[in-house]
Order: structure tokens, then C-alpha cells, then sequence
């Protein structure tokens, strides 16, 4: 019991982001990572993915591109008690779920559905200088088996009040 999707279906995936970023060869110096973190430009309320990492610079020993977060905006607390001495900032946002990506290869993500909308981020391993990323979003058809079996057991049960009300 559990999700039911159809994954090969045509039509399924949606490319919704696609870009080539190059890292800063200078961030050698300071021990930093070569490329910024990837903040996808959208919202997003789905949560089965494709992703896609590919570098032509890669050594033939890298097996790791990076890391693919879920990241919820809008959380409200009181984060003073945490940073003291800066002032209250309204709303924070949280990483929620991470997902570790294949180098030259597509994974398949599945991130909880536990918000409504949420973004996204990628961040490369520190010795990656250049990737290419895309990700496809899943628009398919989707249900879940233990929700389908609660609906039945309820068309059921209203049936039998039915049956028992006519008596």
C-alpha cells in the first residue's frame, strides 16, 4: 500500500529546469565550494522529480554531483533565542529533506508531501568546477492505495446505512 504513479507514461515529466553553472576557480584559495549553491527560480507543489547532474570535467573516479534539497520558506518562531544579538527575522526557512545525486547519471527524488509549495536547491560537492542541471517534475497521474482503499471502505459503509435506514 502506498503511492501509485506511472512513471512511463508520455507526458509524465515536465523539464523545469535546465542550466549549465560554472564554479569560481579562485575559491581554491579559500577552501570554499567552486560553485554557489543552486536556488531553483519557482515554487513547486510536486514532489517526484528527475534530476539530472552531468560535468564534462569530472574525473572518471567522481561518482557524487551534489546534494538536492526540499527547503521550506515561511516557518514562524522565534529565532532570537537561537541567534542572539541579531534581531528577529519574521519568517525562516528550513532544509527539510536531502537527496544525494549520481554524477553523470539521472535520479529519481521523492521528497514527503508534508507542505503545500516549497523550493529547491542543489549544492555540488566543493570540487565540482562546472555541472549541468536539470530536473523534470513528475505531472502525471498519481494516486495513493491506501487513500483509494479508505474511499472504498466508505462508499461501503454508506451503502450498508443505506441498506439498514430502508429496514
Amino acid at each position: 500500500m502506498g503511492l501509485v504513479v506511472d512513471l512511463t507514461t508520455v507526458g509524465a515529466w515536465e523539464l523545469t529546469y535546465y542550466q549549465k553553472h560554472t564554479g569560481n576557480l579562485q575559491n581554491r584559495r579559500i577552501r570554499a565550494p567552486l560553485l554557489e549553491p543552486i536556488e531553483l527560480p519557482y515554487l513547486t507543489d510536486k514532489h517526484i522529480f528527475l534530476v539530472g547532474a552531468t560535468s564534462l570535467k569530472a574525473k572518471p573516479s567522481w561518482l557524487r554531483a551534489g546534494y538536492f534539497y526540499q527547503q521550506i520558506d515561511g516557518i514562524h518562531i522565534n529565532d532570537t533565542l537561537i541567534f542572539e544579538g541579531l534581531g528577529q527575522v519574521p519568517t525562516t526557512e528550513v532544509d527539510y529533506t536531502r537527496r544525494l545525486i549520481k554524477l553523470n547519471a539521472i535520479e529519481l527524488v521523492i521528497f514527503p508531501k508534508i507542505t503545500n509549495d516549497y523550493r529547491l536547491r542543489f549544492e555540488a560537492l566543493p570540487w565540482i568546477e562546472e555541472i549541468t542541471l536539470g530536473v523534470w517534475e513528475y505531472v502525471g497521474t498519481e494516486s495513493d492505495s491506501t487513500e483509494d482503499l479508505i474511499q472504498s471502505v466508505r462508499a461501503k459503509l454508506e451503502t450498508l446505512e443505506f441498506k439498514i435506514d430502508s429496514l
